[in-house]
């Protein structure tokens, strides 16, 4: 689409939709929900269980096809590109955090980190010294060589957050990335990662049923049937 060609955003939907096919009824997921995100914008998107959050991060991840509408990332529209290439779009310029770590547990945290660069090429000096450079900016240069059933929970989702910067990913998707940690535990790792969000300039979109978490970005949604709705 021309007209998103040197766009000021780094992230748009148009017009998207999902639907589910249940038998003989079909329901309605996303209903021609519209989004921007701007480089470097920090966005939480809440909404009540089954709302369609996830599926949504789902859908502008890659993750998972729309029934219609657009996805535009870094002015490429996504729709319809082969799996392979959005595969290459999401190790290289797209990071993930989940509300489970995801670690794989017969690596240290330092190759756990590592990861995306592992499945592609082979490490150099320079992104092994960056991941011990975020590890330690995560103060966690003592665990460099620690499995994950070595460290604690706060511990283990500061490594996969750590592993989703390790690219300098141009957009982090979040979905309820400290949902599983107490409150105190919460606030430590969302302070340390917005951060270093914004020493990178990445852009993040955040999933959370958290109202403390969504006040810490800069915009706020909720996703009402289908749709987005600006938060009050």
């Amino acid at each position: 689409m021309n007209s998103t060609l040197n766009s000021p955003f780094i992230l748009q939907c148009q017009q998207l939709t999902k639907v589910f096919q249940q038998g003989d009824n079909k329901i309605v997921i996303l209903n021609n929900l519209n989004l921007n995100v701007k480089a470097g914008e920090t966005v939480s998107i809440m909404g009540s269980s089954g709302s369609g959050k996830s599926t949504l991060l789902h859908l502008l991840a890659g993750l998972d096809k729309a029934s219609s509408g657009n996805i535009i990332f870094n002015n490429q529209n996504l729709t319809g590109l082969e799996d392979s290439k959005i595969c290459q779009i999401r190790n290289q310029k797209l990071g993930f955090i989940y509300q489970f770590h995801h670690l794989l547990p017969e690596f240290t945290a330092l190759e756990n980190i590592l990861m995306p660069i592992i499945i592609q090429t082979k490490v150099s000096k320079e992104k092994k010294a960056y991941a011990l450079d975020i590890l330690a900016k995560m103060g966690l240069s003592n665990r460099v060589n620690h499995f994950p059933g070595q460290l604690s929970g706060g511990e283990r989702q500061r490594v996969a957050i750590a592993r989703a910067v390790i690219n300098n990913p141009l957009l982090i998707f979040a979905d309820e990335p400290t949902g599983n940690l107490d409150n105190t535990t919460s606030n430590q790792v969302l302070d340390i990662f917005l951060g270093l969000q914004q020493e990178l300039r990445t852009s993040l979109v955040i999933v959370t049923h958290d109202n403390q978490v969504a006040e810490k970005t800069n915009t706020q949604y909720r996703l009402l049937n289908g749709v987005l709705q600006a938060k009050i």
